[in-house]
């Protein structure tokens, strides 16, 4: 296990670096490998076969075209255990392209959870202290106790590398919630990624519509929601969620713009959610990212690419009246503050 980083500072697939060598925008919600083919356990979601990404050489070339036209400095990739997750292909991506790229710890959603999350949940707990046998749930274990032992899973990786690779995470996430509510396993995990938060430092990014169940869920594990991400909040039509999640201090993330497509309605819906945070005085609790998950969406195959965002969404929030100075700050102060805790 590792303590605290120092305030300031990134864990790259790479290594650590300063904040202030991130210069340029950050893509705070991508995937650059995927695989949500064939779910661990198929009774919970069905299988999709396009729900995969490993096109390592054509996602370096779309960042380092990034890079150049647009100075994108870091991308933040949240694929997590259960997701396909490559740490070695990240760092080559990441060397490749000259971007700088983060990358997840944690587990994702319980159709997708790898199989040490059943085995801690079915180990049950060591006994309880005398008096204290009614805290065991149903199931058979206690739910701190279980929350323990995820948390020192992900801090094993926090500490030792993914993979099998020296590359270290420097955010907890994907985590979430595959349904419209967290099950009791999502929130077991998601009580474990704030543990592993508090105690390693790292920042939490979330899944799933449940927006203001997660962060409760987090809050109340001890996590400050200045560092929660909540996600896929651009497919959640709900101002009112949007700015409680702000007013809390958290960060609603609009991370997967690039599903509107060319649909100008749909991109027009996202457009009127952001601004709706900006007049409220919240611009600096909005992310906005891509959102790239699938092998259609990358450019090779006809997709817009990682730099959708850049192409297609920020034009469209400078027309409803956006100022430059204002996305960015959103596109690289908010995501940074984010990850350091700051």
């Amino acid at each position: 296990m590792t303590p605290r980083e120092e305030t300031g500072r990134l864990r790259t697939v790479t290594g650590t670096i300063a904040t202030s060598d991130i210069t340029g925008p950050v893509l705070s919600h991508e995937h650059l490998q995927l695989d949500l083919r064939w779910p661990a356990r198929p009774q919970l979601a069905s299988s999709d076969p396009n729900r995969w990404l490993d096109e390592e050489k054509a996602v370096q070339r779309e960042l380092n075209g990034l890079r150049k036209d647009h100075g994108l400095g870091l991308v933040v990739d949240l694929t997590c255990s259960g997701m396909g997750r490559n740490a070695a292909a990240l760092a080559r991506i990441s060397a490749g392209a000259r971007v700088a790229v983060v990358a997840g710890t944690g587990v994702f959603t319980e159709p997708f959870h790898p199989a040490y999350v059943r085995e801690v949940l079915a180990a049950g707990a060591p006994p309880a202290p005398p008096g204290f046998e009614a805290d065991r749930d149903e199931a058979g274990y206690s739910g701190p106790s279980a929350v323990d032992r995820l948390a020192e899973r992900l801090l094993a990786e926090v500490g030792f590398g993914m993979d099998g690779t020296n590359s270290l995470p420097g955010v907890i996430g994907e985590i979430g919630t595959w349904g419209e509510a967290p099950t009791e396993t999502e929130e077991l995990c998601l009580r474990a990624a704030a543990q592993a938060g508090r105690y390693s430092g790292l920042s939490v990014a979330t899944y799933g519509r449940a927006g203001l169940a997660q962060l409760e869920i987090l809050t109340s594990a001890g996590l400050p929601a200045g560092r929660v991400a909540v996600g896929q909040q651009d497919r959640v039509d709900d101002p009112a969620q949007h700015r409680k999640i702000a007013e809390s201090g958290g960060y609603v993330s609009f991370g997967t713009l690039g599903l509107a497509g060319e649909d100008a309605s749909a991109v027009s819906a996202r457009v009127r959610r952001v601004l709706d945070l900006l007049e409220a005085g919240h611009a600096d609790r909005v992310l906005l990212s891509t959102g790239a998950a699938r092998m259609a969406q990358v450019g090779r195959y006809g997709g817009a690419g990682f730099g959708y965002l850049f192409d297609t969404f920020l034009p469209a929030l400078r027309a409803a009246g956006a100022d430059d100075a204002t996305l960015g700050a959103i596109l690289h102060d908010n995501p940074l503050r984010w990850l350091t805790g700051s």
